[in-house]
């Protein structure tokens, strides 16, 4: 992390400490980027911001009592997202594309795209990586709470750490932390696919040749793996893909209660955006099309 952003944190951090008024979300919209996502990181650090999402369009499809889950995810930031206040090397995703990058779900489409939203990404992600102890009891201290509060309903607790990046070790750590809860991801990593144990994971396809290569690898080898169509909302994605039943990832995101017990299956996505973002990742073939 830049020098100067932690520095920003930790004098944030103490005006806090000192009583500090503490600027609302629709305040922060109208500070300069570097002041809005460090009041967001030093808020989160102290206790005054919640750290997991609570409400994501696609989360909150994946509940209720039809399911028996209530789902809860973490939005850090995406891709290349907070490398303007971490490093000229930094990133939340090492496989993103172009591509998937201007049609992603968690920071480009519905909400995510909203300012407040981007800010939110950004402040979880630099208190992350500030003062990650700090963070990672946060977090533990949310999940679990959140775990209980579904105990209390008859429901489980399903957990997405990345709802947009792909840190599938810090997943991993915390699922361990947190046994009770079940954890699932989508990841671009084929390690962190085939070596996945306390993760439920699917290998993401984006485009390019070596992803799509990869993907039908993964399939042909027994794995689960995501896949973006070109297929309209509101219209029957494709049955198989590669040979491999493919269910309805749209329904809801907790695709493993959906999936086969064995042998490799797809999670079929729609997909996502306004008409330009749609028409470009058709065309630079993150969205397979159908026919």
């Amino acid at each position: 992390m830049k020098s100067e952003t932690r520095i920003a944190i930790q004098e944030k951090r103490r005006q806090i400490r000192q009583g500090a008024q503490r600027p609302k979300m629709g305040e922060q919209t109208k500070m300069t980027a570097f002041d809005a996502v460090a009041w967001q990181a030093a808020l989160i650090l102290e206790g005054k911001r919640g750290v997991i999402t609570r409400s994501q369009t696609k989360l909150d499809k994946a509940q209720g009592a039809d399911i028996g889950h209530v789902n809860r995810g973490l939005t850090l930031s995406s891709a290349d997202e907070a490398r303007p206040f971490v490093g000229h090397n930094w990133t939340a995703c090492p496989r993103a594309t172009k591509a998937c990058s201007l049609v992603c779900v968690g920071s480009q489409t519905g909400q995510g795209a909203f300012p407040g939203s981007k800010i939110a990404r950004i402040g979880r992600t630099l208190a992350m990586l500030a003062d990650a102890v700090r963070f990672n009891a946060l977090l533990d201290y949310e999940i679990e709470s959140e775990r209980v509060r579904a105990s209390v309903f008859g429901y489980k607790l399903a957990f997405r750490f990345n709802v947009a990046s792909d840190h599938w070790e810090m997943a991993r750590k915390t699922a361990i932390r947190n046994p009770m809860v079940t954890f699932y991801d989508y990841s671009a990593i084929v390690e962190a696919v085939t070596m996945a144990r306390d993760v439920r994971r699917v290998y993401s396809r984006k485009n390019g040749i070596k992803s799509d290569l990869t993907a039908r690898a993964m399939v042909k080898d027994g794995y689960g793996v995501s896949v973006v169509f070109d297929t309209p909302k509101g219209e029957a994605l494709p049955a198989t893909w590669e040979g491999a039943p493919v269910i309805d990832g749209d329904k809801h995101d907790l695709w493993f209660l959906q999936a086969p017990k064995d042998g490799a299956f797809v999670v079929g996505l729609r997909v996502k955006g306004t008409k330009k973002q749609k028409k470009a990742a058709i065309a630079s073939g993150f969205a397979v099309k159908v026919g």
